[in-house]
């Protein structure tokens, strides 16, 4: 069973982690078995959030942003699954602090007593944008409620990551003082169901938005730590490549994690049986 830690502990264990020049490495978890298997490849935390369970079912990551079912509840589902798989990496909920329905206060303490240590905003509708965004933003349900939603769990306890996904959205992670700045890049490329849109998108022009994200959230919060994700950031030399040319020191994989590593092998496996002959008359 997950181990439950408080704040100051989760960032004690990461910055232990990125002292030794290792970075820190979110796995998202849809299932138990990508838990499992996350966390014995060294995952220093599992995210779990509903666009886990779509990934898991073939569909395409965006799922979570769409009304197939309830963000808040599946969190919930989805921890009664993977919770027993993990021994030590501490558990991330993924919530949608944007939810008009759920009182959020409440909602957060239950979550703790499940035994979750942080919290970040996905579904988020960062995502999105164009008239529908503005939209959501005049009736009160945009990115500010998502802030609005992860400073209480900083204050109820919870290490806090946020994500954002330019420059604006970064000064205002920075303001609510949140432990993780995510800067995300945009649905992640690559694999069977990867965006296409961000094959467009070179690593050198999301270093160039990470940097600028990240000089506006130290500019309200100094210690902030810096981790990436998604976008044309979908394999480890990618990784590799941001951590040369940012400072970011982690990275948040779901697709890249749970998704693109086992398309192939499982294909593979299957026709490795498929061309087993056998006897005939």
């Amino acid at each position: 069973m997950a181990k439950q830690y408080t704040r100051e502990e989760v960032l004690a264990r990461l910055k232990k982690t990125i002292s030794e020049g290792k970075p820190v490495i979110i796995a998202g978890a849809g299932t138990g078995i990508s838990g499992k298997f996350a966390e014995r490849g060294g995952a220093d935390l599992i995210g779990v959030y509903n666009s886990g369970l779509y990934r898991m079912d073939g569909n395409g990551s965006l799922a979570g942003l769409m009304p197939y079912g309830n963000a808040n509840e599946i969190v919930i589902q989805l921890a009664h699954r993977v919770f027993p798989q993990i021994k030590e990496a501490p558990m991330i909920a993924g919530i949608c602090g944007t939810d008009p329905t759920r009182e959020m206060k409440p909602y957060l303490k239950y979550l703790k007593e499940l035994g979750f240590s942080g919290v970040m905003n996905f579904p988020t509708v960062g995502l999105i944008d164009g008239r529908f965004r503005k939209e959501l933003e005049d009736t009160g349900m945009g990115y500010s409620k998502e802030i609005e939603a992860l400073k209480l769990a900083s204050e109820l306890g919870f290490f806090t990551l946020g994500y954002a996904f330019n420059v604006e959205e970064a000064r205002m992670v920075g303001e609510a003082k949140l432990d993780v700045l995510i800067c995300h890049m945009g649905l992640t490329r690559g694999g069977a169901i990867g965006s296409k849109y961000a094959e467009g998108m070179s690593l050198e022009k999301a270093a160039e938005l990470i940097n600028a994200m990240t000089k506006a959230a130290r500019e309200e919060h100094p210690e902030i730590l810096i981790f990436a994700h998604g976008g044309p950031i979908s394999y480890p030399e990618d990784t590799a490549y941001i951590y040369e040319h940012t400072e970011a020191v982690g990275f948040l994989g779901a697709s890249s994690i749970e998704r693109i590593p086992v398309e192939k092998p499982l294909q593979e496996a299957v026709q490795k049986f498929k061309s087993i002959p056998i006897k005939t008359k």
